[in-house]
C-alpha cells in the first residue's frame, strides 16, 4: 500500500486530464490543478497556466504563472520563462517574448546548467522565436521602416533555417521560409521551401 501524497494524486489526475485537452477535461483539470495549488504547490498555478492557454485565458495563464514564481519551492525557471514567453507572445508583447525565448535558448538558468541541460538546440523553442520575429517584423510598416522590419525578418529567416538543421522537413519552418523570402523578394527561395512544405 502506496501512501500518495494528496497533492500528488490531485496532480497527475490534472496532468491526464490535460493530456486529453477536450473542453470537458480541461474544466476538471482546472479543478485538479487548483486543489494542488490549495495543497501549497507550485505545480497547481504553473500547470493552471498550461490549461488556461489551451482555452485561450491568457490573462488568466499570467495570473496564474505570477502565483507559481510565488511558490518555495517554485517551479523550474526555464518552464516558467517558457509559458510567460508564450503569454506574452499570445498578448502581443512581442519584445518581451524575444527576450523569454532567447533566454531559454543561452540555457540562462544556472541550475539547468548543473544539470548540464542545453536548450540551443530545442527546435520548438526555436520556432517560436523565429515567429515571433517574424510577427515582430509585420509591425515594422511604411518605406521609413523597411530596414528595422528586414533587420527582423532576416533574423527570423536564420532561426528558421536553425531549425531545418534539426528537422529538415519540419513543416512550420519551410512555410515560413517561404513567406518571410517572398517578403524579402527572393521568389527562387521562396518557391523552393513552399515545394518542401
Amino acid at each position: 500500500d502506496f501512501d500518495i501524497p494528496k497533492w500528488e494524486r490531485w496532480y497527475f489526475l490534472g496532468m491526464g486530464l490535460l493530456r486529453m485537452a477536450q473542453r470537458g477535461e480541461l474544466r476538471q483539470a482546472e479543478q485538479a490543478f487548483t486543489r494542488v495549488e490549495t495543497l501549497g504547490r507550485a505545480d497547481g498555478p504553473f500547470n493552471l497556466s498550461r490549461v488556461y492557454l489551451k482555452e485561450g485565458r491568457v490573462d488568466d495563464a499570467a495570473d496564474a504563472l505570477r502565483r507559481a514564481v510565488a511558490f518555495e519551492p517554485p517551479s523550474p525557471p526555464w518552464l516558467l520563462s517558457w509559458f510567460t514567453a508564450l503569454v506574452n507572445k499570445q498578448n502581443g508583447q512581442l519584445d518581451e517574448a524575444i527576450a523569454n525565448f532567447r533566454h531559454i535558448l543561452n540555457t540562462d538558468f544556472e541550475e539547468a546548467r548543473q544539470r548540464e541541460f542545453d536548450f540551443s538546440q530545442d527546435f520548438r523553442v526555436i520556432n517560436e522565436l523565429a515567429q515571433t520575429l517574424f510577427e515582430r517584423a509585420k509591425r515594422e510598416r511604411g518605406p521609413g521602416r523597411l530596414e528595422q522590419r528586414d533587420r527582423f525578418l532576416n533574423e527570423a529567416r536564420q532561426w528558421f533555417e536553425e531549425t531545418l538543421q534539426f528537422d529538415p522537413e519540419n513543416t512550420a519552418a519551410h512555410y515560413n521560409l517561404a513567406l518571410i523570402h517572398t517578403l524579402l523578394g527572393d521568389e527562387e527561395r521562396a518557391t523552393k521551401h513552399r515545394q518542401l512544405n
